[in-house]
């Protein structure tokens, strides 16, 4: 059996092609998705999310992957060219 599936897309902050299974990619979509959320949720994304008592409920992407990589996705998701809507 043989799948014509095409695996590179136009990357919309470069504007050149990509592999979608490339780490850019996941980046980009990623930050596309982040910016489809309510402040909030970007906010407990980033941040995580606590109980009254202050208890750590879910872990934010800044506890999860090291500051850097937080920061990295922040940066992407400034860029002008990071639409979310797709």
């Amino acid at each position: 059996m043989t799948y014509s599936c095409d695996t590179t897309a136009i990357s919309e902050i470069t504007g050149r092609p990509v592999s979608r299974w490339s780490e850019e990619w996941q980046r980009e979509c990623e930050a596309r998705a982040v910016l489809k959320m309510s402040k909030a949720g970007r906010d407990s994304f980033f941040n995580g999310t606590k109980d009254e008592n202050g208890k750590s409920i879910e872990r934010g992407i800044i506890t999860l992957r090291v500051a850097k990589a937080a920061e990295t996705l922040k940066e992407l998701m400034q860029r002008p060219n990071t639409s979310p809507i797709r």
